[in-house]
Protein backbone atom coordinates (compact mmCIF):
# COMPACT_ATOMS: atom_id res chain seq x y z
CA UNK A 1 0.00 0.00 0.00
CA UNK A 2 1.23 3.51 -0.77
CA UNK A 3 0.13 7.07 -0.12
CA UNK A 4 -2.13 7.15 -3.16
CA UNK A 5 -3.87 4.01 -1.96
CA UNK A 6 -4.58 5.58 1.43
CA UNK A 7 -5.95 8.74 -0.24
CA UNK A 8 -8.29 6.64 -2.39
CA UNK A 9 -9.35 4.71 0.70
CA UNK A 10 -10.39 7.99 2.28
CA UNK A 11 -12.85 8.69 -0.53
CA UNK A 12 -14.25 5.17 -0.22
CA UNK A 13 -14.75 5.54 3.52
CA UNK A 14 -16.64 8.83 3.14
CA UNK A 15 -18.94 7.46 0.46
CA UNK A 16 -19.40 4.11 2.18
CA UNK A 17 -20.57 5.87 5.34
CA UNK A 18 -23.46 7.46 3.43
CA UNK A 19 -26.84 5.84 2.87
CA UNK A 20 -28.86 4.86 -0.19
CA UNK A 21 -28.20 4.84 -3.91
CA UNK A 22 -25.74 7.36 -5.32
CA UNK A 23 -24.95 9.15 -8.56
CA UNK A 24 -21.20 9.53 -8.91
CA UNK A 25 -18.63 11.16 -11.18
CA UNK A 26 -15.13 9.77 -11.61
CA UNK A 27 -12.06 11.79 -12.54
CA UNK A 28 -8.76 10.89 -14.18
CA UNK A 29 -5.24 10.15 -13.00
CA UNK A 30 -3.10 7.66 -11.10
CA UNK A 31 -4.78 8.07 -7.70
CA UNK A 32 -8.24 7.97 -9.26
CA UNK A 33 -7.25 4.79 -11.09
CA UNK A 34 -6.47 3.19 -7.72
CA UNK A 35 -9.89 4.30 -6.45
CA UNK A 36 -11.57 2.80 -9.54
CA UNK A 37 -9.77 -0.53 -9.38
CA UNK A 38 -9.47 -1.10 -5.64
CA UNK A 39 -12.53 0.53 -4.11
CA UNK A 40 -15.27 1.35 -6.60
CA UNK A 41 -16.31 -2.31 -7.15
CA UNK A 42 -17.23 -2.44 -3.44
CA UNK A 43 -19.77 0.36 -4.09
CA UNK A 44 -21.21 -1.13 -7.27
CA UNK A 45 -24.54 -2.23 -5.77
CA UNK A 46 -25.15 1.32 -4.50
CA UNK A 47 -24.39 3.18 -7.72
CA UNK A 48 -27.39 4.41 -9.67
CA UNK A 49 -25.52 6.27 -12.41
CA UNK A 50 -21.83 6.89 -13.06
CA UNK A 51 -20.17 9.56 -15.18
CA UNK A 52 -16.56 9.72 -16.34
CA UNK A 53 -14.28 12.68 -17.06
CA UNK A 54 -12.18 10.96 -19.75
CA UNK A 55 -11.94 8.16 -22.27
CA UNK A 56 -9.20 6.65 -20.13
CA UNK A 57 -11.38 6.40 -17.02
CA UNK A 58 -14.37 5.24 -19.07
CA UNK A 59 -12.33 2.31 -20.37
CA UNK A 60 -11.26 1.36 -16.85
CA UNK A 61 -14.86 1.51 -15.63
CA UNK A 62 -16.22 -0.52 -18.52
CA UNK A 63 -13.55 -3.17 -17.95
CA UNK A 64 -15.04 -3.53 -14.46
CA UNK A 65 -18.52 -3.92 -15.98
CA UNK A 66 -19.79 -0.47 -15.02
CA UNK A 67 -22.25 1.13 -17.43
CA UNK A 68 -20.95 4.66 -17.89
CA UNK A 69 -23.56 7.34 -18.63
CA UNK A 70 -22.85 9.45 -21.68
CA UNK A 71 -22.63 13.24 -21.65
CA UNK A 72 -23.05 15.17 -18.42
CA UNK A 73 -25.73 15.13 -15.71
CA UNK A 74 -28.73 17.13 -16.91
CA UNK A 75 -31.65 16.75 -14.55
CA UNK A 76 -29.93 16.12 -11.25
CA UNK A 77 -26.77 16.78 -9.30
CA UNK A 78 -24.19 14.09 -8.69
CA UNK A 79 -23.93 13.04 -5.07
CA UNK A 80 -20.16 12.67 -5.32
CA UNK A 81 -17.30 13.48 -7.64
CA UNK A 82 -13.97 11.77 -6.90
CA UNK A 83 -10.76 13.03 -8.50
CA UNK A 84 -7.11 13.74 -7.83
CA UNK A 85 -5.03 16.91 -8.05
CA UNK A 86 -1.62 17.98 -9.29
CA UNK A 87 -1.31 20.69 -6.63
CA UNK A 88 -3.28 21.71 -3.54
CA UNK A 89 -2.55 25.05 -1.87
CA UNK A 90 -3.06 26.04 1.76
CA UNK A 91 -6.55 27.38 0.97
CA UNK A 92 -7.53 24.17 -0.87
CA UNK A 93 -7.41 25.63 -4.36
CA UNK A 94 -6.20 23.11 -6.93
CA UNK A 95 -4.26 22.75 -10.14
CA UNK A 96 -5.58 19.86 -12.19
CA UNK A 97 -5.14 18.74 -15.77
CA UNK A 98 -1.88 16.80 -15.82
CA UNK A 99 -3.75 14.22 -17.88
CA UNK A 100 -5.40 16.83 -20.05
CA UNK A 101 -8.95 16.14 -18.85
CA UNK A 102 -9.51 19.23 -16.68
CA UNK A 103 -12.41 20.66 -18.72
CA UNK A 104 -14.63 17.62 -18.24
CA UNK A 105 -13.33 17.26 -14.69
CA UNK A 106 -14.48 20.78 -13.89
CA UNK A 107 -17.89 20.15 -15.45
CA UNK A 108 -18.45 17.11 -13.24
CA UNK A 109 -17.09 18.87 -10.15
CA UNK A 110 -19.54 21.74 -10.72
CA UNK A 111 -22.40 19.27 -11.04
CA UNK A 112 -21.63 17.54 -7.75
CA UNK A 113 -22.94 18.05 -4.25
CA UNK A 114 -19.64 16.78 -2.86
CA UNK A 115 -16.26 16.88 -4.59
CA UNK A 116 -13.80 14.57 -2.86
CA UNK A 117 -10.20 15.27 -3.84
CA UNK A 118 -7.74 12.42 -3.32
CA UNK A 119 -3.98 13.05 -3.41
CA UNK A 120 -0.73 12.05 -1.76
CA UNK A 121 1.06 14.57 0.43
CA UNK A 122 3.58 15.52 -2.29
CA UNK A 123 0.80 17.56 -3.91
CA UNK A 124 0.58 20.03 -1.02
CA UNK A 125 2.10 23.48 -1.72
CA UNK A 126 1.93 26.93 -0.16
CA UNK A 127 1.21 28.68 -3.47
CA UNK A 128 0.05 27.12 -6.73
CA UNK A 129 2.34 27.21 -9.73
CA UNK A 130 5.16 24.72 -9.28
CA UNK A 131 3.20 22.35 -11.51
CA UNK A 132 2.68 23.72 -15.05
CA UNK A 133 -0.79 25.19 -15.45
CA UNK A 134 -2.81 23.42 -18.19
CA UNK A 135 -4.86 25.52 -20.60
CA UNK A 136 -7.28 23.88 -23.06
CA UNK A 137 -7.50 25.93 -26.25
CA UNK A 138 -9.49 25.77 -29.48
CA UNK A 139 -6.88 24.97 -32.19
CA UNK A 140 -7.94 27.92 -34.37
CA UNK A 141 -7.10 30.30 -31.51
CA UNK A 142 -3.70 28.84 -30.54
CA UNK A 143 -1.53 31.75 -31.71
CA UNK A 144 -3.77 34.52 -30.38
CA UNK A 145 -4.06 32.77 -27.03
CA UNK A 146 -0.29 32.31 -26.84
CA UNK A 147 0.20 36.05 -27.34
CA UNK A 148 -2.12 36.76 -24.43
CA UNK A 149 -0.37 34.24 -22.19
CA UNK A 150 3.19 35.32 -22.88
CA UNK A 151 3.00 38.21 -20.43
CA UNK A 152 1.99 35.82 -17.63
CA UNK A 153 4.37 32.90 -18.12
CA UNK A 154 8.09 32.59 -18.74
CA UNK A 155 7.60 29.45 -20.82
CA UNK A 156 4.61 28.00 -22.69
CA UNK A 157 4.71 24.47 -24.08
CA UNK A 158 2.25 22.51 -26.18
CA UNK A 159 1.20 18.95 -25.41
CA UNK A 160 1.84 16.29 -28.04
CA UNK A 161 -1.75 15.05 -27.78
CA UNK A 162 -5.22 16.57 -28.04
CA UNK A 163 -7.85 16.60 -25.32
CA UNK A 164 -10.74 14.14 -25.59
CA UNK A 165 -12.72 17.04 -27.06
CA UNK A 166 -10.15 17.57 -29.83
CA UNK A 167 -8.57 20.73 -28.45
CA UNK A 168 -4.90 21.53 -27.88
CA UNK A 169 -3.41 21.86 -24.41
CA UNK A 170 -0.86 24.51 -23.54
CA UNK A 171 1.10 24.42 -20.29
CA UNK A 172 2.15 27.64 -18.57
CA UNK A 173 5.43 27.25 -16.64
CA UNK A 174 6.97 29.32 -13.89
CA UNK A 175 3.70 30.67 -12.53
CA UNK A 176 3.16 32.04 -9.03
CA UNK A 177 -0.57 31.97 -8.47
CA UNK A 178 -1.16 33.92 -5.26
CA UNK A 179 -4.80 34.71 -6.14
CA UNK A 180 -6.14 31.59 -7.88
CA UNK A 181 -9.73 32.81 -8.20
CA UNK A 182 -8.64 36.04 -9.91
CA UNK A 183 -6.21 34.22 -12.20
CA UNK A 184 -8.84 31.64 -13.13
CA UNK A 185 -11.33 34.34 -14.10
CA UNK A 186 -8.70 36.31 -16.02
CA UNK A 187 -7.63 33.32 -18.08
CA UNK A 188 -11.18 32.17 -18.79
CA UNK A 189 -11.95 35.63 -20.20
CA UNK A 190 -9.39 35.18 -23.01
CA UNK A 191 -11.17 34.33 -26.25
CA UNK A 192 -10.25 30.87 -27.47
CA UNK A 193 -9.55 29.34 -24.06
CA UNK A 194 -12.00 26.54 -23.29
CA UNK A 195 -10.99 25.94 -19.69
CA UNK A 196 -8.02 26.26 -17.33
CA UNK A 197 -6.62 23.88 -14.74
CA UNK A 198 -7.18 26.15 -11.74
CA UNK A 199 -9.96 24.87 -9.49
CA UNK A 200 -10.72 27.89 -7.30
CA UNK A 201 -14.39 28.38 -8.08
CA UNK A 202 -14.97 24.62 -7.94
CA UNK A 203 -12.86 23.73 -4.90
CA UNK A 204 -13.35 20.33 -3.27
CA UNK A 205 -15.69 19.89 -0.34
CA UNK A 206 -13.24 17.46 1.26
CA UNK A 207 -9.66 16.37 0.63
CA UNK A 208 -8.12 13.02 1.52
CA UNK A 209 -4.36 13.38 1.83
CA UNK A 210 -2.48 10.08 1.67
CA UNK A 211 0.40 9.85 4.11
CA UNK A 212 2.84 7.04 4.95
CA UNK A 213 0.38 4.71 6.65
CA UNK A 214 -2.94 6.55 6.77
CA UNK A 215 -4.99 9.33 5.20
CA UNK A 216 -5.80 12.74 6.61
CA UNK A 217 -9.34 13.95 5.96
CA UNK A 218 -9.80 17.70 5.51
CA UNK A 219 -13.18 19.43 5.28
CA UNK A 220 -12.86 22.43 2.99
Amino acid sequence: MNKKFFAAEGAFDEINDSNGKINIGIGTGSTTTIFINEFLPNLKNRINTIFSSSNESTELLENLQFEVSQGVPENFLLDYYVDGADEIDKNYNLIKGGGGAHTKEKILAAASKKFICIADDSKEVEILGRFPLPIEVIPFAEHSVRRNLESMSEKITKRSFFSDSGNIILDMHGMLISDPEKMEAELISITGIVEVGIFAKNKPTSIKIGRDSYYESIDC
